[in-house]
C-alpha cells in the first residue's frame, strides 16, 4: 500500500511517500520545506496570516505531489504550534480546501512516533530519542515502563524568547540553557540507565551535515552518524562567534535554520550533558516513518 505522513511542524513541514508492507517501509521520497508556521506564536498565541499562508501552499504542493505518486492514503499531523494557536480554525478552514484532513496530535503521540521511527530505523537497544523540533521537544525511552515526555522548548520557541543580540551573547545563552535545565530537570531521573541516544529532527540532522561539512544534503550521510559532545561544542563555538549572515554561508546549514540553530543546538547540548552521555546517533527515520508503522504497520513499540 502506497500512503503519504505530512508532519506540519513548527518550523518546517515534512511528508514521506512511502510503500508499506508489513512492518517494511520502503521509501518513494522524503521532503521538507521550512515555512515556520508558528511564527511569533510563543508571544502572540496566534497564527500569523502569512505564516498560514506560507504553509498551505507548500501543504497543496506535498498534496498534489502524494497524488501523483499514486498513494492510496493521506496521513496529515501538527504539532507543537498547532496546539498552541488560538486560532487554529483559520488554518483548518484554509486546509478543508485542500480535502485533507489533519489530526493535532499530542505531544506524548508526537513523541511515540518519533520513538517508533528512530529505533526502527537505527536499530539501538536501550536508547532514549530526543527529538529537537521548532516548538517542543520530546524524549522517549522504553525500559520498564515506556516514558513519553513533551516539553514546551523548542528551537523557534526559544530563539524568539531569549535571542536579541546577532551574534548571541554568552549572556543569552546562559538563560538559555539555565531555562532548557529548569524544563527538564525533573523528568531525567527517569533515563539514568540509558546507554545509547538517538537524535531526530532538523537540530541534529544539521549538526551532521555541519560536522562532515556537506555542500549537498545527504540523507545516506547523516543517518546513522555519530555526533560526540565535543564536537557538538566546537561546532556551537563557531555559531555563536559568527553574525547571522556568515552563519548562512556554513558548509551544511541551511539558510532558512541559521537563526534558530543556536537554540537547537544548546538543547541538544544541555540535554546530554543533564544525562552524562558522550554521543548521539543521528536517525533520518523519525515521527514520520513513526506514524505510517503505528497507523498501518500496527506497530506500536
Amino acid at each position: 500500500m502506497r500512503v503519504s505522513a505530512i508532519d506540519i511542524g513548527t518550523n518546517s513541514i515534512r511528508q514521506l511517500i512511502c510503500d508499506i508492507d508489513g512492518e517494511n517501509i520502503k521509501k518513494i521520497r522524503k521532503d521538507v520545506e521550512i515555512t515556520r508556521l508558528g511564527e511569533g506564536i510563543s508571544k502572540t498565541e496566534k497564527l500569523n496570516n502569512n505564516a498560514i499562508r506560507r504553509s498551505i501552499e507548500v501543504i497543496e504542493q506535498f498534496v498534489n505531489l502524494a497524488r501523483e505518486e499514486g498513494t492510496e492514503i493521506i496521513y496529515a499531523f501538527a504539532t507543537s504550534a498547532m496546539r498552541d494557536a488560538k486560532n487554529k480554525e483559520a488554518f483548518f478552514e484554509e486546509i478543508k480546501k485542500l480535502g485533507l484532513d489533519v489530526e493535532i496530535i499530542d505531544g506524548e503521540t508526537e513523541s511515540l512516533y518519533g520513538y517508533i521511527g528512530a529505533v526502527k530505523g537505527v536499530n539501538k537497544k536501550n536508547a532514549v530519542v530526543l527529538d529537537i523540533g521548532g516548538g517542543s521537544t520530546e524524549l522517549a525511552y522504553k525500559g520498564e515502563e515506556f516514558v513519553k515526555e513533551s516539553f514546551d522548548i523548542g528551537a523557534v520557541r526559544l530563539t524568539e524568547k531569549f535571542i536579541k543580540n546577532d551574534p548571541p551573547s554568552t549572556e543569552e545563552y546562559d538563560e538559555i540553557r539555565l531555562h532548557i535545565i529548569d524544563m527538564v530537570i525533573n523528568s531525567l531521573d527517569k533515563y539514568k540507565e540509558v546507554e545509547n541516544i538517538i537524535g531526530i529532527g532538523g537540530t541534529v540532522t544539521t549538526l551532521a551535515a555541519v560536522s562532515q561539512q556537506l555542500e549537498i544534503y545527504s540523507q545516506e550521510k547523516v543517518h546513522g552518524y555519530k555526533l560526540k559532545k565535543e564536537e557538538i561544542k566546537r561546532i556551537l563555538d563557531k555559531f555563536m562567534s559568527v553574525t547571522l549572515e556568515e552563519r548562512k554561508l556554513i558548509p551544511g546549514l541551511q539558510p532558512q535554520r541559521a537563526d534558530i540553530i543556536i537554540t537547537g543546538t544548546a538543547i541538544l547540548l544541555t540535554i546530554l550533558e543533564m544525562l552524562n552521555l558522550k554521543e548521539i546517533t543521528v536517525s533520518e527515520w523519525d515521527n514520520l516513518e513513526g506514524a505510517v508503522l503505528y497507523r498501518f504497520a500496527n506497530l506500536k513499540t
